[in-house]
């Protein structure tokens, strides 16, 4: 275990908090006991507990997010190839009234 001594307190890195809330959660052992084991307060693990939960919270939020932005993204493509085909059809057809007038003069 890496930690980080900093004026007395310890450092734990993301993956190192991550693995006490699961050995807390795991275990049968009581929140109050892994807390004293790794030197750390009640309160700071609830508070990792809540952090890990808005983050994963956000992450599946973001997953459901970019499969709505794929389909609407692909929504914007046809529609932008839909107007280039209609301005596409609006020159030709103003070119070919343009050839009839010449002719017909």
């Amino acid at each position: 275990m890496s930690m980080k001594e900093n004026a007395g307190r310890r450092r734990y890195s993301p993956k190192e908090q991550l693995r006490i809330l699961e050995e807390a959660r795991q275990t049968e052992a009581k929140i109050s006991e892994v807390c004293r084991r790794y030197g750390i307060s009640c309160g700071q693990f609830y508070r990792w507990e809540e952090l890990a939960r808005d983050g994963a919270l956000e992450r599946l939020t973001q997953g459901r997010k970019k499969k709505k932005d794929k389909g609407s993204s692909k929504e914007e493509a046809l529609q932008h190839e839909n107007e280039r085909l209609k301005s596409v059809i609006a020159e030709i057809t103003t070119e070919n009234l343009e050839l009839k007038k010449n002719f017909i003069l």
